[in-house]
């Protein structure tokens, strides 16, 4: 039975039960929490370190050359919004990893931004198709004026993994991107739509008989490069993070 009380004018106010209101403030406080933790759709990995650009050493002359297959190798990127993901392929024009007193020691790589693309299975092909333009566009690589970018190798050292931080705090669903047990530190110049910027990450390179491959998997902020497109927070759910991860799957024949 609902009970009233008096208020003055003579107004009586219903009072409901509180219990009848329980269920309702348990799916608002979840519908909160979801909420906030749907905002956060950035990749969990390693962030490379971002500086100026370095100058390389001489890296006299090398032990062995290794001829990136172009067809065996990719580089992925995944950049989020607030609303979610979308992610693609960066094409190798081509590239090669050197060896010095037979350890990994130098190299480039040269990506050809004309054919970069979205390659998101959870949009349609016209969705592909919108995004890659965009993407090649002035707002993003404007590859009329920028058609390739590199990274040049300045220096490639053993790993000290305790300089890395703890994989149990990555959600489950980036761990696996995450590369495991790496056991060199990769750092050189990144150029990409004319700006040069260093970067380092952790990487594991392998090497047996003809064929090196190397793995690595990191974020990097785009606004170094003065792609700030939909970076600004006022945006709101419109946002795109600075945050891009870029993933390295590649393989070198020795030549």
């Amino acid at each position: 039975m609902q009970k009233t009380t008096p208020v003055p004018g003579g107004t009586a106010l219903t009072l409901m039960n509180t219990h009848r209101l329980q269920p309702l403030y348990t799916l608002l406080w979840a519908f909160l929490a979801f909420a906030g933790m749907a905002c956060d759709t950035t990749v969990k990995t390693d962030e490379a370190e971002v500086g100026a650009a370095v100058r390389a050493l001489s890296p006299g002359m090398p032990d062995q050359i290794f001829e990136l297959d172009t067809a065996k190798s990719t580089v992925t990127w995944i950049g989020a919004k607030v609303t979610g993901r979308h992610n693609g392929l960066i094409p190798i024009r081509e590239g090669t990893i050197t060896l010095h007193d037979g350890k990994p020691h130098g190299g480039k790589a040269v990506f050809d931004m004309t054919n970069v693309r979205s390659d998101d299975k959870s949009i349609d092909e016209a969705g592909n198709k919108k995004l890659t333009k965009h993407l090649r566009s002035e707002d993003f690589f404007d590859v009329q004026q920028h058609p390739i970018a590199s990274f040049v190798i300045t220096s490639i050292v053993p790993y000290d993994s305790t300089e890395r931080q703890d994989a149990l705090a990555l959600p489950d669903n980036t761990k696996q991107l995450r590369i495991k047990n790496p056991n060199h530190k990769v750092t050189g110049n990144l150029t990409i739509t004319g700006i040069t910027k260093s970067i380092s990450f952790p990487a594991l390179i392998e090497l047996e008989d003809s064929v090196l491959r190397a793995k690595a998997n990191f974020n990097i902020d785009r606004t170094h490069w003065k792609l700030t497109y939909g970076s600004d927070q006022s945006l709101g759910n419109r946002t795109i993070y600075p945050s891009v991860n870029i993933g390295l799957d590649i393989v070198a024949r020795r030549q």
